[in-house]
Formats: structure tokens, sequence, C-alpha cells
């Protein structure tokens, strides 16, 4: 019955596999399982069907992941490329797609931004030849935060090249389609621009032309709090307001069919004029699919449409199944079938509302993932503000149609609009200072989504199918959220210690029990990082307080993210260091200084002393000295030989040492690494032009026995100290040995605690059928 669902399922499993590089576990789980369906149930072509999409989903990632580009990563090359169209943001760039590089024709055309800065001839529409520089899209690399490379991936953008001269124009309006498109956008932007305020016309341009960049960020922000960014980005909600409209309107004259068939071809033409934008190709292709199923056969089974519908996007570009709009609009798509199919109330105001909540239960694990915020006040935005969208869309139509006919009476009514979309700005700045738009939570591990799904759709077969053990079921679901999300957690005993990837700087998290500190939080090569990167790696992280916060000393690339974080919602403790700062007063420790948080945790200060002057920044670092059971990790800032000197006679070995000064030279002495001997060196650095880390230091660590991390190659580095035991992970996969035994005792407890209860449950339906029959019940 659902045989597409099925195999887009498989197919989505093999991408995911591809992803978490499992795909060969996977293949051979699924093949086992396909054999024995085929020996049971005979389904020969079907199984063989799942297999090759499974094959597919591996040959399609490792396509779309190939790129002739990245062969020139850093390098200086001469590309000759189609300019597509101007991105609106900051700096001058472009979509563009190469098609040859110093002078060797491409097979296939790999998608690109070209960031032109002020040099000339760059044109849209444009076959252009010009030297740029390829840069990587590998940037900070931080499990849960915004990945640039998922996000290109997504696009099938393959790189960024920075032009480095003036382009040479080989030929102009090269595609017939994209000049049909330019002229159409600067027609838009004539008659808005022309017409209304400039910040009112940037509300229609963004709406009409599907692009949010056409907004001011401080004014999308609030849109996105309020719960409404879908309005301003071309997708399933404006395409069904069109397919509404347009049916209305033709169903007077025409069949439901022929009427549907019109508002088919206007709406492809209207992603045609706007160029196609991503969002736009899944609405349009889902669209088409379900809607145009019902209408044009008579058998129509709506999951297995959408199934359809994934199917062909992601086999198009298999990494749209990671992109937060894709999964946003199938998953929102899934809940409102699900909700018709198998949650039937009667057609009334509540049913909308009931439609809405399930919406949010259902999305909340993607909404969580990609946003961390949930905008309660949203379906109360949507159900007033949605009628008003409506009308200002389909005015801002009429008015771009009509405009060229009748542009002199049109006066008024452009007044009349700019006073409509002045009022909206006005309600939209008044929705930001509510006291109350939304709740912020931490994102949900795989397990916890997984586990999630299964319990909302056990709960939603038990009411449909009206089944016996409806009690034992519900009972064990959250018997198994309390014992493993909470009670569990609340016994962990082990020590966490993250340092993020933030370029050329250092950011570490410590966590023990209920206990959460910081020490330092700073990077030169991310703009904007607290906002960007600590913020985000905390709240991810269900990180709502900071017991302390520890600053080994003032350089950007250890305190520049501090700010953010105090002015927003994690509340912070105490705040350390070595000396003040004439932005932020901290208590000052010194050298002596120790905490004790219990039996197993405890803290000593090493460096700098009370009575000492120093004149260097780096030597004034906080030298913290973190001791765990039998266990020590040492954290020295940016100390350099001087202060290694000092200290020497306190130096212990260590476990786990975060390299002073990233690995500069003039860190990390002879004395120093045979001193501390640490089973783990981490260096936290980025691309930098200070020589960052010495290859002499590296060896000495080396030498010295230490396994050596870095968050410029391993990206995120985790490490887990359990009992006696030392674990270890990082983004780029880098493991311990035994880690794996670290996952499978969370993985076996977890699975012998589920099937226990399920086990329960299914004695409990026993006990209830046997009470049933035994006396009628």
């Amino acid at each position: 019955m659902y045989i597409i669902i099925s195999i887009f399922a498989a197919y989505a499993g093999g991408i995911i596999s591809y992803e978490l590089n499992l795909f060969g576990y996977y293949l051979t789980a699924i093949s086992a399982v396909l054999v024995y369906n085929s020996i049971i149930n005979k389904k020969y072509v079907y199984n063989a069907v799942i297999i090759a999409f499974v094959i597919l989903s591996y040959l399609n990632c490792h396509y779309n992941s190939s790129s002739v580009l990245s062969q020139y990563i850093n390098d200086s090359v001469t590309i000759e490329a189609k300019i597509k169209r101007q991105s609106k943001s900051d700096s001058i760039s472009y979509h563009a797609s190469v098609t040859a590089i110093n002078n060797t024709p491409l097979f296939d055309e790999e998608n690109i931004i070209l960031y032109t800065d002020s040099y000339k001839n760059f044109r849209e529409n444009s076959l252009i030849k010009v030297r740029g520089q390829v840069a990587g899209n590998h940037f900070t690399k931080n499990k849960m935060l915004f990945s640039y490379e998922n996000y290109l991936r997504a696009k099938k953008i393959k790189a960024a090249i920075f032009a480095q001269g003036d382009a040479v124009v080989i030929k102009e309006n090269y595609s017939f389609i994209n000049h049909i498109s330019g002229k159409f956008r600067a027609y838009t932007e004539k008659t808005f621009y022309g017409t209304l305020n400039k910040k009112n016309a940037d509300i229609i341009l963004s709406i009409i032309l599907g692009d949010v960049n056409y907004l001011e960020e401080e004014l999308y922000d609030k849109i996105k709090v309020m719960g409404m960014a879908h309005i301003f980005a071309v997708s399933g909600t404006h395409i069904v307001f069109m397919y509404v409209f347009l049916l209305n309107v033709f169903k007077f004259v025409f069949n439901r069919r022929l009427s549907w068939i019109l508002s088919w071809c206007i709406i492809w033409f209207y992603g045609l004029l706007i160029g196609f934008p991503l969002s736009v190709m899944r609405a349009l292709i889902m669209f088409t699919l379900l809607f145009g199923s019902e209408v044009l056969y008579r058998k129509y089974n709506s999951l297995n449409s959408i199934g359809l519908a994934a199917l062909v996007l992601t086999v198009y570009n298999p990494f749209w199944i990671i992109d937060a709009g894709f999964l946003l609009s199938f998953s929102a798509a899934l809940s409102f079938i699900i909700y018709n199919n198998y949650i039937k109330t009667k057609a009334t105001l509540l049913k909308d509302l009931n439609m809405y909540f399930f919406l949010q239960i259902f999305t909340l694990p993607v909404v969580v993932y990609y946003f961390n915020f949930i905008p309660l006040m949203g379906f109360i935005y949507n159900l007033l503000l949605l009628p008003v969208f409506t009308v200002i869309m389909i005015y801002g139509f009429m008015l771009l149609i009509l405009n060229p006919l009748l542009h002199i009476i049109f006066k008024i009514p452009f007044e009349i609009f700019d006073y409509i979309l002045h009022s909206l700005r006005y309600i939209i700045d008044i929705a930001d200072k509510s006291a109350f738009n939304g709740i912020i939570f931490s994102t949900m591990s795989m397990c916890h989504t997984l586990f999630f799904y299964l319990a909302l759709f056990f709960m939603i077969y038990s009411h449909k199918s009206k089944i016996h053990c409806k009690q034992y079921g519900l009972a064990a679901i959250v018997s198994f959220y309390t014992l493993t999300y909470i009670i569990i957690p609340m016994g962990d005993e082990s020590l966490y210690l993250n340092v993020a990837d933030v370029g050329q700087g250092l950011f570490t998290t410590i966590r023990y029990k209920g206990l959460n500190m910081v020490y330092d939080c700073g990077s030169t090569s991310s703009k904007n990082m607290g906002e960007h990167i600590v913020l985000p790696y905390l709240t991810k992280r269900g990180i709502r307080e900071l017991d302390a916060v520890f600053i080994s000393h003032w350089d950007d690339d250890h305190y520049s993210g501090l700010e953010y974080i105090l002015n927003n919602h994690i509340k912070v403790g105490p705040l350390y260091s070595s000396r003040n700062n004439e932005t932020f007063h901290a208590e000052v420790l010194y050298a002596g200084y120790k905490m004790k948080y219990d039996d197993n945790l405890s803290m000593e200060i090493l460096w700098p002393y009370k009575n000492i002057n120093l004149n260097d920044t780096n030597n004034s670092s906080l030298v913290l000295s973190l001791n765990y059971k039998n266990r020590s990790i040492l954290l020295p800032g940016d100390i350099e030989e001087e202060a290694e000197y000092a200290i020497y006679n306190d130096l212990n070995t260590y476990d786990v040492v975060l390299v002073p000064h990233h690995g500069s030279k003039t860190s990390s002495s002879v004395q120093f690494v045979d001193a501390t001997a640490p089973k783990i060196a981490i260096f936290s650095y980025g691309k930098n032009s200070y020589g960052i880390p010495d290859q002499e230091v590296v060896s000495r660590y080396k030498n010295s026995g230490s396994k050596i991390l870095s968050t410029f190659d391993h990206g995120e580095i985790n490490i887990v100290l359990k009992d006696d035991k030392i674990y270890y992970n990082t983004y780029m996969d880098e493991r311990s040995d035994n880690y794996y035994e670290l996952c499978l005792t969370g993985i076996i407890s977890k699975t012998c605690l589920f099937f226990f209860l399920l086990l329960w449950m299914l004695k409990g339906d026993g006990h209830e059928l046997y009470f049933n029959q035994k006396y009628g019940g």
C-alpha cells in the first residue's frame, strides 16, 4: 500500500548512513532483511527495487560530493563561468556555474559563489572568463551548529571563488530563461521602489521574489521569532495561496481538472519568472505531485504522493535531506496528512487548533534541531496575519500586473498599499516587544528524536486502532523517558571537556553532573563569534546556566564572545580572570586558589603569582589545573616559556593538556612538555599567518607519546573522563579505540530497558484480553 514511502525510507536511510560513514553496515543489514523477506513473502521485484535505491543513494551521494574545484583549494585558477544572478547581501557576489578551469572544459558544470569585490564586467546572465582564488567550504566544524559546508551542498554549490581581477565577457544573455527572470526581477524592483517607501518595498519584494535578503536583518529576526518566516521565502504557503486563488477564479468558467491545469501552468510560469530558487522548485514539485495526482488520477494516496515528491527531490540532490527547509516542508505536509487520515475531529475551530498543535508537535525535533526556539505565539500571529499576507500578496501581484496598463490611475492604490505595509511593520514591532513569544529548547539527540517519533506514532496508532494495551503503552513510554532522560543522566558522574572549533581562538566547556563552566570564549577568525558559535553551542547542549566563566587573559581570541553570553538568555555566574578588564569586571584569581566541587572534582590555580608584575599579556594567563578522581587536565591559556619555567615545580603529568598559546614556538618548551607528558595534547587554532602551530612544538608532544588532536584538522574535540578511563571523539570522526565501548554501554542499557518495558506492555495487553474474555468486559 505504501510502496513509494518504503522505497524513499530505504533510500533516505542510505543517504543518512553515508553521512555517518555507516553505509556498509546499513547495506548489510537491509540486504539481510530483504533476503529474508524474499524467502518468506516471495516479493522479489519489490525487494530488488529497494536494494537498487539503497545502492543509488550511495552512488548519488558520492557523485554529488565529488568536485574538480576541490583539487584547487587555496590555489588561483582561470575559470570560464556562467553568471546567473547577483546575491542580495552585504558583499558583492554572484551565483555562477563553472564550465572550464584553466582552459580545460568540465564534463559537468560546477556551481559556485563568485565574490567580485570592486572588480568590473560582472553582469547577470553573461558568460565570463576571470582569474580567482578557490576557497574551501570547510569553516568551523562543530556538531549540531550551522554547517556552511552542508548549506552549500544543499544548494549544489561546490566552492566559493574570489575574483583577482576584472572579468572578460565572452557572451551576454547566454540563457533565455535567465534573461526573462532578470527582466521580471528588474521590473518588479522598479515598480515597487518607484512607488513605495523603500522599507515597505523590501517587504513585498521579499514576498513576491522569495528572497529574504531584501529584508533588514533586524526585521527578519523579529519575523522568525513570530514564527512567520515561511511567508518571506516562496514556499508551500505561497503555492497553496496562489493555487486556491486561481482555482476559485477559474472554476467559474472551467471544470475542476482544466482549472487545475491552468493554475499549474501559471504557477510554474511564476517559478520561471523568479528564477526557480530551490525553495520554489521544492514547493512546485510537492504541489504538482500532491494536488496533481488527486485531480488527474482516480487512485490517490497522499502518503505515497509525498514520498514520491521527496524521492524525486533527493534523487536530484541527496543532500536536501539535511536541509532545514526540506525537512520542515515535508514534516509539515506529513503532519497534515497524518492528522486528516488518522486523527479525525469535527470541522470546527477546535479542529484547526488541534491541527496546528499537532503540526507543532510533529515538527518539534526539526525546529528544535535547527532553531532551538518554539514560537508559541506563532499560532495567534499566523491566525491573525495570514489573511493580511494573503491580501498583501494578491494586491501586490495585481498592482504588478496592471501597473503598466493603468499607471496613471494607480497612484492611490499604491499609496493604500504603502500604508498597509507600513501598518504590517508596526504590528511586527509591537509583537516583538511581547514578553513571551516562545520557548528556547536544547537540541534533541538522535536517540531522543527516534524515541519521540516512536512514542508519537504509538499514540496515534492506539488512538486509531483502539488497542487494548493503551494504558500500559503510555505507562511504558513515560517510564522509558523518565528513566533514560532524567534519572540515568542525574546519576552520570562523568566529566566532559569540549573544545569547540572557533578558528584562531579558544572556546572550552567543562561539564560535570549539574556543573557547567567555560574556559575562554574568543576568536579572531569568526566575526560575531558569540552570536554564531558560543551562544548556539551552549543552547543546543541544554546549558541554560553557567556556574563559572574563566577568561585566561584579555586578548580577543580568548574573550570576544563573552559579551554576547552576558547579554542573552543564559544565566552567568562569577567571572574569573588573572586581571580586570576595562569592560568586564572579573574576580581576580592567583596561584594557590583552590575550589572543590565534591570528592571527585577539584580545581587549582597554578598561575599567576599574586605579587608578580607582568607586562606581557600572554604570560599573565590564568593557568587552571583540573583534577577528576585520579585524572588531571591542564588549561594554561597563552603562557610562554617564562611562565612555564615559573610553574615548573607545580607541574605533574597530565592526561589532557590544552597546548599553551595554540602551539606557538614561544611556548611548550622542552621542560614543560617533559614535565606534563600528556596522553592527549589539544591544539586549538585556525588558519593564520603566525606560523601556528610550530612544527617543532608538535614534534615535542609526539615524541613524548602524546596523541595529537587539533581543532583545525579534527574540528570540535570532545573528551570524556569516566571512572578511570579516557574517551575522545571529534567532529571528523577521530575516536579513541575504546570510544565504541562508551557508545555501546549507553545503547545496550537503553535497548534492554526498552524491551523490558515492551514485554511489560505486551504482558499487560494479555492480562487485559484475558480479563475481557473471562468477564465480558
